[in-house]
């Protein structure tokens, strides 16, 4: 009886904008934070945060998406505000060292 009564109850979902939105660091002036803040020195999560920019979309706890003429990828922490294809290529720049080493992609 309870388990036919619990499949009965209506099911909630969560609003996706009940959560507080990430804190908003600005390149070039904030990557460092924004790099420790997230975890993507660690070859894995760079290479993660690569992906989801090359592809403009979620790549597990890192995620991309177009804004006006730039970027923001969004970390677990926070997300960091790449203002133009200009700030994206030393973006990749300064992020592929950490992601690319002896590991495998």
């Amino acid at each position: 009886m309870r388990i036919r009564a619990f499949l009965a109850a209506p099911v909630r979902r969560l609003s996706r904008g009940t959560r507080d939105p990430l804190p908003l660091r600005v390149w070039p002036a904030d990557e460092v934070v924004w790099l420790d803040e997230n975890g993507v020195r660690c070859p894995r999560a760079a290479r993660r945060a690569l992906a989801a920019l090359a592809t403009v979309g979620s790549r597990g706890r890192y995620a991309a998406r177009a804004e006006g003429g730039g970027k923001i990828v969004a970390g677990p922490a926070s997300a960091l505000v790449l203002g133009d294809a200009e700030a994206e290529i030393g973006f990749v720049l300064s992020l592929t060292p950490y992601g690319y080493g002896a590991e495998p992609f």
